[in-house]
């Protein structure tokens, strides 16, 4: 698939099929994901990948009631190490570096995910306490998103609206 293709079919999934994705498929999105940029190369990031239906069920509960979190055949929970950025960066690496750095690693993980034929959401609403306990978060780490991935059980819709690029764009010469 060609890039822009891959970013423009990338659509957030919230129903899977019930068919399992190989551990390797998975890996390998995390292969490509580990490849975004990070502050300083710090590279702040681990994940946690819940294969385990109780365990997904305890998420898709601390995320509101989301169902389709439990109905993905995995979920992989991106944990920002927030003290490695702090080390080096301070108060700003801990608050805002190792979030970056996180995020632009979960775009890659869901648009490769996309470029393999599989379906991810990103989910950010979630009890960040309970997710924590759930997953044994430690000290100094904290749970940026939750990525069910799975077999679309659809093929999702048109492309949301976008506001138009000329009024986001401001050129200073």
């Amino acid at each position: 698939m060609e890039f822009r293709d891959v970013v423009l079919g990338r659509r957030s999934v919230r129903a899977f099929l019930n068919e399992d994705v190989d551990k390797e498929t998975i890996l390998s999105i995390l292969e490509d994901a580990i490849q975004a940029p990070s502050a300083g190369n710090i590279q702040p990031w681990r994940f946690i990948l819940v294969r385990s239906q109780d365990v997904k069920f305890q998420l898709a509960n601390a995320s509101g009631g989301q169902r389709f979190v439990a109905q993905a055949p995995w979920v992989i929970a991106i944990v920002a190490e927030c003290d490695e950025s702090a080390v080096v960066y301070g108060e700003r690496g801990r608050d805002l570096y190792c979030i970056q750095d996180t995020a632009a690693l979960a775009m890659i993980m869901m648009l490769a995910a996309h470029d393999r034929g599989l379906g991810s959401c990103w989910v950010g609403a979630f009890d960040d306490d309970e997710v924590h306990r759930i997953l044994g978060i430690k000290p100094g780490e904290r749970v940026v998103a939750l990525i069910p991935i799975g077999k679309p059980a659809r093929s999702p819709g048109g492309r949301s609206p976008r506001k138009p690029l000329s009024g986001l764009v401001e050129i200073i010469e």
